[in-house]
C-alpha cells in the first residue's frame, strides 16, 4: 500500500514522500485550493513549513470503514479517537518498562492487561541496530520480544524505535552534527553530545535504510504481536531539540547552528518570501541579507527584546522567522520517520510519538514542541504521547494531559497518556526519586485511578510505567490495573463525546514574541509561565469541564458554540484567527483574556489591535470585567483567577456547574471524575437525567434516575462515575 492510499487520499498526502523542493513547487501550485480542504485552520506561514507539505485534517474512519479493517489503526468510535484492531476497538491500556520483567509481565497478564511497551534511549544507544562496520544487529530486539512472547504468546507490544544515529556515525559525520553557541566557561559535563542535526539530510539518507530494515524485521518477524511503532529522537526519545539536555542551567544556548540547519533555514525563507530576495530584506529589516548568506540567530540576537520585553516583528524577522523554521523542522523529521513505518508495515502498523506537550516547562522555545498544529495534519502521525504534567500531580493536583487534546481529537489523533506517577514502593527504596509522591498504598491507588479518571473521561490511552523498577510489584496495584483496564473495556460501549461548554484557546507561537522564560526565583517578563503552571489548575478546579483548542482550531470553537472561551496565551495572532475571534463577540457569551492577545502579529506590535480585539488597554495591572451587552468580557494581565471567580463568570453565560466544591473535576457524557487531597462531601448536579450513578473504585452503586447525587470523598482520594444515560445502550461492533 502507498503512502496515498495510506492516507485516505487526502489531496495533500502525497507530498510527504517527495524530496524537499519538489514539496516546496507543488505546494506553491496548490495554496489557491489549499482552503477548501477540511478541517484545514492553518495559517499560510504555519503551513509554509520545511517540507512545505499542506496540512490538512486527518478524517479518522469510522463506522463499516473502521470495522472492515485488518491489523492495528486509529479510527473514531461514539465521539473519540480509539485505538483498533482487525475491525474491534481495544482499550488502550498498556504497562511499560525499559526492559520488560518476567513476574510483572505475568501478573499485569494476569490481571487482564496484555498491551506492553517498552524500550528506551539508552538501549538504542547500547545496542544500535546499525553497526560501525555496517552490519546490521537485531539480536537486543529479538531477544526483548521472544522473552516478552515466551511469558505470554498473546502480548502485544508498542516499542520504541529510535531513528537517531548511531553514536559512531555521529562522531564521524562531523559536518552534520548539532551546533550550539554554549557560554563561555558553561558546564557542559550533562550533554550527552555529539548527535546529529535534526535537519541533517545526510542522517536521514544513511540511517534510513537501516530504520526501515529494523522496523521491516519486526513487522515480519513479530507482526502478529506488534501494535505498532513508537517512533523516538532527540533527547529521551522525546524529540525536544538536543540542547534540552542544557535545561538545568535554564538559558538558551542558541541551538541549532549547524550547516545543515542554516541551510533548511534559507529553504523555509524562500518558500515563505516566494524566493523573492526584496521581501526577505523587507522582512528582515536587513538590505544585505540575501538567502546566499543568512545564517542562523545568534544567541545575542535571540535574546534582544525592546524595553517591554517583545520581540519586535517590525525591528526584523530574523528570529521569529527561525524559531517557525526551527520547530517545523522536528515535524518534518518525524513525518518522514513515520512514513517509514508505514511503506514497511504496508500501513498495517500504527506510529506513535512524543509531541506537542502542553508549555508547562521553563525550557526555551528551540526545546519545546511549538509546530503541533502542523503535526496534527500529517496523516503518518497515528497517536502522540507525553507524561503528564510534573507541577500539579501530587495527590490533590489535577495530574494535567499535556496535549491540546480537543484539537488533537478534532485531527483524529489517539493520544496516550504516560503514568510515570511512582507507587508507594519506590518511597521504600533507600534513594527514592525525588518526583514520587505516594507514601502508602492508598496514595498509590489514588495515584493510578487519577490517572485513569483522566483518560477515561477524555476518551485516550495510557500506559502504566515502571520507570524505577519494580514499583508495581504489589498485588494490590496489578488488581486495580486489571480493574481499570476492565473499566476501559466498558467505556468503549458507552457514548464517549464532549459536553464541555467551556473553551480553552492557545496560541503556542506567542513566545516567539516574548523573552525567554527565567528559572524561579527570578523576575519573569514572560507570563506564560504561570500561565500554565498556575492559571490552568484554576480551571480543572471549576466545577465545569473544558476543551483545550490550538488556535488554528478556531473554526471548531466557533461552530460548537462554547458558552465561555478563554484566551490563555493569544498574544501572537495572524490576521485570520484574528478576525475570526472577533466572531464570537455575542450570544450573551463570556470570553475570557490574559495578557496582551492580539498584541503581536506576523508585522508588528500593537496596543490598539489588541484593544480592538478583547475591549481593555495594553498595559492594565488588574483584574477587569465589562458588559459589553451581548457579551461579557474578562481581563487579566497574569495568572490570576481563581476557581471561584471563573465559577462566576461560568454562570452569568450560563455553563452548567458540575459542583461548588474545592476539588479536580474532569467528565464527558459517559464518565465523570473526582480527586481531591481534603476529604468533603461533593454533590454533583449533572445537566440531566441519568438512569445509573455507579463508582467504579470501590464497584458502587451510588443513584437511579437521578441528576444529582453526593459523595464523600476521603483524605486523598479518587473517585471515577459511569453515568449510564436512558437512552445508552451497546454500541455497533463488540469490544474486544
Amino acid at each position: 500500500m502507498n503512502r496515498t492510499q495510506f492516507s485516505c487520499n487526502h489531496p495533500t498526502s502525497h507530498l510527504a514522500t517527495m524530496p524537499t523542493e519538489g514539496r516546496l513547487v507543488e505546494y506553491q501550485s496548490m495554496k489557491t485550493n489549499i482552503r477548501q480542504i477540511p478541517c484545514l485552520f492553518l495559517s499560510v506561514f504555519t503551513a509554509t513549513a520545511l517540507s512545505c507539505a499542506a496540512v490538512a485534517a486527518v478524517e479518522a474512519p469510522c463506522g463499516g470503514e473502521a470495522q472492515g479493517r485488518k491489523g492495528w489503526y486509529v479510527a473514531e468510535l461514539n465521539g473519540a479517537p480509539a485505538l483498533w484492531h482487525d475491525g474491534k476497538p481495544v482499550p488502550p491500556i498498556m504497562f511499560w518498562q525499559w526492559e520488560l520483567q518476567e513476574r510483572d509481565v505475568k501478573s499485569m497478564s494476569d490481571a487482564g492487561i496484555d498491551l506492553f511497551a517498552m524500550m528506551g534511549s539508552f538501549p538504542h544507544y547500547e545496542h544500535p541496530y546499525w553497526r560501525d562496520d555496517g552490519t546490521f544487529d537485531t539480536a537486543y530486539y529479538d531477544r526483548e520480544f521472544d522473552a516478552l512472547l515466551g511469558w505470554n504468546p498473546s502480548a502485544q507490544v508498542l516499542p520504541r524505535i529510535f531513528a537517531t544515529a548511531p553514536d559512531w556515525w555521529s562522531e564521524l559525520n562531523t559536518n552534520e552534527q548539532f551546533v550550539a553557541e554554549v557560554p563561555a566557561g558553561a558546564d557542559v559535563s550533562i550533554w550527552h553530545l555529539p548527535r546529529e542535526s535534526f535537519a541533517s539530510e545526510k542522517a536521514r539518507k544513511e540511517v534510513a535504510p537501516y530504520y526501515r530494515r529494523i522496523v521491516r524485521h519486526l513487522f515480519e518477524r513479530y507482526g502478529g504481536n506488534l501494535l505498532g511503532v513508537h517512533v523516538a529522537n532527540g533527547p529521551w526519545g522525546e524529540n525536544f531539540s538536543w540542547d534540552a539536555y542544557y535545561r538545568k542551567r535554564l538559558r538558551p544556548v542558541a541551538g541549532d547552528q549547524s550547516e545543515p540547519m542554516r541551510r533548511a533555514f534559507v529553504r523555509y525563507l524562500r518558500g515563505k518570501y516566494g524566493d523573492d530576495e526584496n521581501r526577505l530584506r523587507d522582512a528582515f529589516r536587513d538590505p544585505t541579507v540575501t538567502f546566499e548568506n543568512v545564517k542562523v540567530p545568534t544567541m545575542a540576537e535571540r535574546l534582544r527584546v525592546n524595553a517591554d520585553g517583545w520581540r519586535d516583528p517590525a525591528e526584523g524577522r530574523k528570529v521569529l522567522d527561525y524559531f517557525e523554521c526551527h520547530n517545523l523542522v522536528t515535524v518534518d523529521m518525524l513525518d518522514y520517520w513515520c512514513s517509514i513505518v508505514k511503506e514497511e508495515s504496508d500501513g498495517k502498523l500504527p506510529t506513535l510519538v512524543f509531541y506537542g506537550y502542553t508549555q508547562d516547562e521553563r525550557w526555551p522555545v528551540e526545546c519545546d514542541h511549538r509546530a503541533i498544529a502542523a503535526l496534527y495534519g500529517r496523516p503518518s502521525v497515528d497517536m502522540l504521547s507525553a507524561p503528564h504534567t510534573y507541577h500539579r500531580r501530587d495527590l490533590g493536583g489535577d495530574g494535567e494531559m499535556r496535549q491540546y487534546l480537543a484539537s488533537a481529537a478534532l485531527h483524529g489523533k489517539l493520544f496516550v497518556d504516560e503514568g510515570d506517577d511512582m507507587p508507594h514502593l519506590e518511597m521504600l527504596k533507600p534513594k527514592p526519586d525525588h518526583r514520587a509522591h505516594a507514601k502508602t498504598i492508598d496514595d498509590s491507588l489514588a495515584l493510578l485511578y487519577r490517572e485513569f479518571g483522566n483518560t477515561v473521561t477524555h476518551g485516550v490511552g495510557l500506559w502504566y510505567m515502571d520507570l524505577k523498577k519494580e514499583t508495581f510489584r504489589d498485588p494490590r496495584l496489578y488488581d486495580a490495573c486489571g480493574r481499570m483496564r476492565k473499566w476501559s473495556l466498558e467505556s468503549l460501549k458507552h457514548d464517549r463525546s464532549h459536553i464541555s461548554e467551556v473553551a480553552v484557546v492557545s496560541s503556542v507561537e506567542s513566545e516567539f514574541y516574548l523573552p525567554y522564560r527565567e528559572q524561579e526565583g527570578k523576575d519573569d517578563r514572560n507570563p506564560c509561565t504561570r500561565l500554565y503552571l498556575e492559571q490552568m489548575g484554576e480551571f480543572y478546579r471549576a466545577g465545569a469541564p473544558f476543551d483545550w483548542y490550538l488556535v488554528e482550531d478556531i473554526d471548531a470553537v466557533l461552530s460548537r458554540n462554547y458558552k465561555t472561551v478563554v484566551f490563555l496565551d493569544c498574544q501572537y495572532l495572524t490576521d485570520e484567527h484574528y478576525s475570526k475571534i472577533m466572531q464570537l463577540k455575542g450570544n450573551g457569551r463570556s470570553l475570557v483574556w490574559f495578557h496582551a492577545p492580539g498584541y503581536a502579529s506576523q508585522t508588528g506590535l500593537s496596543a490598539s489591535r489588541m484593544k480592538a480585539l478583547c475591549g481593555f488597554d495594553y498595559g492594565t495591572t488588574n483584574i477587569v470585567a465589562q458588559d459589553f451587552g451581548n457579551y461579557y468580557g474578562v481581563f487579566s494581565p497574569g495568572a490570576g483567577l481563581s476557581s471561584s471567580r471563573l465559577r462566576d463568570i461560568y454562570r452569568r453565560s450560563g455553563v452548567h456547574i458540575y459542583t461548588d466544591s474545592d476539588v479536580v473535576l474532569s467528565c464527558n457524557r459517559s464518565w465523570l471524575m473526582l480527586h481531591t487531597a481534603q476529604g468533603t462531601n461533593c454533590t454533583v448536579r449533572l445537566p440531566e437525567k441519568v438512569s445509573r450513578v455507579f463508582e467504579i473504585t470501590t464497584e458502587t452503586p451510588v443513584a437511579e434516575n437521578a441528576d444529582t447525587f453526593t459523595w464523600k470523598l476521603p483524605d486523598r482520594s479518587t473517585a471515577i462515575f459511569l453515568l449510564e444515560s436512558h437512552n445508552s445502550k451497546a454500541k455497533e461492533g463488540a469490544a474486544k
